[in-house]
């Protein structure tokens, strides 16, 4: 949400948080798609509600089923008080990388703009 908007600029708004950020559940195949998933089912709600999240946690990481359930907390975007950032039309899977290291996984995403 960072390219959306300035982090700094969403405040936590308990309602709509529930509302509009209590459950996103992802499901892929394997890695990959699982990150896809995730990223497009945030992106997806942040196009259908307006909701940008300013914290997201992971309730559930499951491996073998490839499945993230998540909630974000945040607020309804609203551009009188949030800076327009980059619109991000979708999460691609050109030129994804997942990077495992001991107690640290890096992911490098490019977006269409």
């Amino acid at each position: 949400f960072g390219y959306i908007t300035s982090l700094e600029s969403i405040s936590i708004n308990e309602k709509e948080s529930l509302e509009h950020g209590g459950e996103v559940i992802a499901q892929g195949h394997n890695e990959c798609s699982l990150v896809y998933a995730f990223l497009d089912e945030w992106l997806y709600n942040f196009h259908d509600t307006g909701f940008v999240a300013k914290v997201i946690r992971i309730i559930e990481f499951d491996t073998s089923l490839w499945r993230i359930t998540s909630c974000g907390t945040g607020e309804l975007i609203d551009l009188r008080r949030h800076p327009q950032g980059t619109e991000i039309k979708a999460i691609t899977y050109s030129g994804m990388r997942i990077k495992q290291s001991e107690g640290r996984c890096d992911i490098t995403v490019v977006v269409d703009i």
